[in-house]
């Protein structure tokens, strides 16, 4: 059976939410230099905790740049122009997030003057993404207030991290692109918008009154893009196109149990072998992760040989920091017991080797099929994979997998987390004391192929949508990466 993903009905700053105390402290009530406090504790748990914090900056750029940060929050005017500097991007890791609490969000998202539309944000350009107001559906979007997109774009740069020096990080960050932008300045009464029309050269402008939440929120849902919705409300979702002899696989997690993966691509591979399709086509852009072991399992249905499996972890400690602060899942402080059960389970399973930094033994790896066998119902057609900032952790894996056997055609953007390593496996969670925010860190890198750098960049596409293209197929309420492909198999075809 599909699984229904329920989505977040306050998505604010791509941070988490987690229920805590009810005795915190409301959002009005906290000051910048609660916040201040708090940036700078996460800033020290992250250099004790994080597997490899200095691994794309070195260790005076890094305090440096957070004093910068923390000079300029000092110095805005309220609280929630503040909350823009958080300092936890400078690590460069897609895993490590901070967020406000669950009640504190929701003021959060009541408190500010949102701008009234959703867009869409494609390589330095912004879109508008709805349907029947002032500014036409797929207008491009020259400046807001006087800001140039560029401006703007770069402003919002630090929220939109990846690993590394990946620059699509945008392409999970625009759906939130009302609560983002608006932050900037929190107060705005109205939105001076600069746009071109489609199918025109000539800029117009039109000032719009800022939304209220509920505005905001439902203007937000009417958003045209992407237009397949309900392929990504689902785990798994399949669909089956007789005219082109094509499967679409679309797998938006692979943080699901072994028997649930293998019976949804069991099923779907062994229809497509039963109609005699020609191609497949697997969608990750949404795909945030899970379990590489899934990934590899899905990468069997489409080899006709036993494939190479490999992965291994390191971290620079098996340490907790600051255990004082350290939550479970459900917001409960870790009890010493816990903390100790924890510190038990990485002893056991991590060794320490010559240049100090701790490597997974053959314990953390038990159960793992290096030498992974192709499924009974592979398929052996052509494989086209569509990714993009959204695929992370466990699905570059199976994007990798995927080029370096020369198996299939990457198309569309490059991933959002690293080719050769990203962080994963154990999160620790802290309780930040004085705005009861929340701060995840992952506990160890993931290297994959017994990688010993990494270049800091995800899996490059083979081939990428021409931007005259996506514009023209986001104006015409089409997928782009999707409706490429069909393209290319069509063309293919004849």
């Amino acid at each position: 059976m599909k699984r229904l993903i329920i989505s977040s009905a306050v998505a604010l700053l791509a941070l988490c939410s987690m229920r805590v105390s009810a005795q915190e402290k409301k959002l009005a009530n906290l000051t910048k230099e609660d916040f201040i406090a708090d940036f700078k504790l996460a800033v020290e748990i992250l250099k004790k905790q994080h597997p490899n914090p200095y691994k794309f900056i070195d260790s005076i750029s890094f305090q440096r740049k957070v004093d910068s940060l923390m000079e300029k929050a000092a110095g805005q005017p309220d609280v929630l122009s503040c909350l823009q500097y958080s300092p936890i991007y400078l690590v460069s890791d897609v895993h490590t997030n901070l967020g406000v609490s669950n009640d504190n969000a929701k003021e959060l998202y009541s408190l500010i003057h949102l701008f009234p539309y959703p867009v869409v944000i494609e390589r330095g350009k912004i879109f508008i993404n709805i349907k029947g107001g002032p500014v036409p559906f797929g207008a491009e979007v020259t400046s807001i207030n006087n800001m140039p997109v560029k401006d703007i774009l770069q402003a919002l740069s630090a929220s939109a991290y990846s690993d590394g020096h990946i620059p699509t990080g945008m392409d999970r960050l625009y759906p939130n692109f009302q609560v983002m932008y608006s932050l900037l300045s929190p107060n705005q009464s109205t939105f001076q918008v600069s746009y071109i029309t489609p199918g025109s050269n000539d800029t117009k402008k039109v000032t719009l009154p800022f939304a209220d939440p509920t505005q905001a929120f439902h203007a937000g849902k009417m958003g045209v893009f992407p237009v397949n919705l309900l392929q990504r409300a689902y785990y798994i979702y399949n669909n089956y196109y007789d005219d082109t002899k094509t499967g679409v696989l679309t797998v938006n997690t692979f943080a699901i149990n072994e028997s649930d993966a293998y019976k949804e691509f069991s099923e779907f591979f062994k229809e497509i072998n039963k109609r005699q399709y020609k191609q497949v086509i697997i969608d990750v852009r949404a795909n945030g992760g899970g379990n590489p072991a899934i990934s590899a399992l899905l990468y069997s249905f489409l080899t006709d040989a036993p494939f190479r499996n490999v992965y291994n972890y390191r971290t620079r400690t098996i340490d907790i920091a600051y255990p004082e602060y350290a939550i479970a899942e459900n917001g409960r402080r870790l009890s010493d017991e816990d903390l100790q059960t924890q510190k038990n389970f990485l002893y056991q399973r991590f060794d320490k080797d010559s240049t100090g930094l701790y490597i997974g033994n053959a314990r953390l790896r038990d159960g793992l099929l290096e030498n992974f066998p192709a499924d009974k119902d592979a398929f052996h057609g052509k494989v086209y994979v569509l990714t993009g900032g959204g695929t992370v952790s466990a699905a570059t894996y199976f994007a990798a997998l995927v080029q370096q056997n020369k198996r299939g055609l990457i198309i569309g953007k490059e991933t959002g987390s690293g080719a050769a390593a990203t962080t994963a496996a154990w999160f620790m969670k802290y309780l930040l004391p004085r705005t009861k925010s929340v701060l995840s860190v992952p506990m160890s890198e993931l290297y994959f192929f017994n990688a010993t750098a990494d270049k800091g960049h995800g899996i490059l596409p083979d081939k990428e949508v021409p931007m005259n293209k996506f514009v023209s197929y986001i104006q015409a309420s089409k997928d782009p990466e999707m409706s490429y492909t069909l393209e290319l198999i069509s063309g293919e075809k004849h």
